[in-house]
């Protein structure tokens, strides 16, 4: 009876056995999905193809372009002229000044002249916002004048009575041109310190400028020449004035601005008939000097021991020459991003087909002069036409 129950029990497979039947399981399952055949996709008359995958263009390029561009934009800007003023040493009075005007002055201050029989106390410059004054209590004064007769008149201002703080040191002069003439004295106590003289205060005056200003002093062939046409100044804005000078020789100089043909000036303490020169002072032979006047404030400057690469960036043309050779390589720069976006653009690939139906396979055509010249810019263009609706069109060919 046990050995019937033992044969009737089912036999335990052997482990291999398993493993057999279980990879021809899978094989079969395999070769039924490898040869059932899918359900075909629906029919399209055209398939636009896959775009090529094209190799990215290196960021370097339009970072190098960007540089290049924002270099020539600079240099034609030429800020080298203002960072020469600021590097260089600023002139000196060639005497120290008398007295220093105080910024404020307890009892006002007033103007004297001849056309006031020059009275230190009876007429006030005003901050009241009247008889010429732009602005009430701003700490600027100002006084409106109607001068009788034309040509020069002479003036000073001072501290109310007080004739030990005029300025200027000697008088100051004004030049009129129309009898009954109104002219404004406008008079600023208080300055930040800039490297122009006065450095203290300013006077504007608004009389007519004269039709040419020149640089005289010592550092001139014939010394305080005002007739020399190498010292005239160049107008740079409306009351603005520049000299770029180069002095032969190193050594200490004294210079002032000069009207033409005349012995009235503007010097350390403004306008003047007797002007107070400033001094600087030169280390090499032909160093470039800086002279510049402000006739809205009747104030100039002097600057020497400029560095010789500023100098020439700023004033001798350097800027202009550096822009226009980095603009060149911008252009070229700017050439060959363009080439490679060109070449790199998916839409212009000639594997896109025909851009109206779709059509994959286009036929070459004859290329226009306009292609020929793609083609000297070494631009790969090649003209197809679509067979199926006769567009035609360039693409690139690689």
């Amino acid at each position: 009876m046990d050995d019937q129950a033992n044969n009737d029990a089912p036999q335990e497979q052997p482990a291999e056995a398993k493993t057999v039947e279980t990879l021809s399981s899978r094989r079969r399952e395999e070769r039924r999905y490898r040869f059932d055949s899918p359900k075909p996709p629906p029919k399209r008359l055209f398939r636009r193809p896959q775009l090529p995958q094209l190799p990215a263009i290196p960021w370097w390029r339009e970072a190098l372009l960007g540089l290049f561009l924002l270099t020539a934009v600079t240099a034609f800007l030429n800020p080298f002229a203002t960072l020469s003023a600021a590097l260089g040493h600023p002139g000196q009075p060639a005497r120290p000044l008398a007295f220093a005007l105080a910024d404020e002055s307890p009892a006002g201050y007033c103007i004297a002249g001849g056309f006031q029989d020059w009275d230190g106390s009876s007429t006030p410059l005003l901050d009241d916002g009247t008889s010429g004054d732009a602005v009430a209590g701003d700490g600027i004064y100002a006084r409106t004048f109607t001068l009788a007769e034309p040509g020069r008149a002479l003036w000073r201002v001072l501290a109310c009575g007080d004739w030990n703080t005029a300025v200027p040191q000697e008088n100051g002069w004004v030049l009129t041109t129309d009898p009954n003439q109104p002219i404004t004295f406008t008079f600023n106590p208080a300055l930040a310190e800039d490297g122009f003289w006065p450095d203290a205060y300013a006077i504007t005056i608004d009389d007519p400028l004269p039709n040419a200003v020149f640089v005289v002093g010592s550092f001139q062939a014939r010394p305080w020449d005002s007739g020399d046409g190498r010292t005239q100044m160049k107008r740079t804005s409306d009351r603005q004035f520049e000299l770029v000078y180069r002095v032969p020789q190193p050594g200490t100089y004294d210079a002032y601005v000069a009207l033409p043909d005349r012995s009235e000036g503007v010097g350390a303490d403004g306008r003047s008939v007797q002007p107070l020169p400033l001094q600087f002072t030169t280390q090499r032979a032909g160093e470039t000097v800086l002279f510049q006047y402000d006739a809205q404030t009747n104030r100039i400057a002097i600057f020497s021991g400029i560095p010789w690469l500023l100098s020439w960036l700023g004033f001798a043309g350097g800027a202009y020459l550096l822009g226009g050779i980095v603009l060149l390589g911008t252009l070229v720069m700017a050439v060959l991003v363009g080439y490679r976006r060109a070449l790199a653009w998916p839409a212009w690939q000639h594997t896109t087909g025909c851009p109206n139906c779709q059509q994959p396979t286009l036929r070459r055509v004859n290329r226009t002069k306009k292609d020929y010249v793609l083609n000297l810019l070494a631009i790969p263009i090649r003209r197809y036409q679509c067979p199926a609706c006769g567009w035609t069109g360039r693409r690139i060919k690689r």
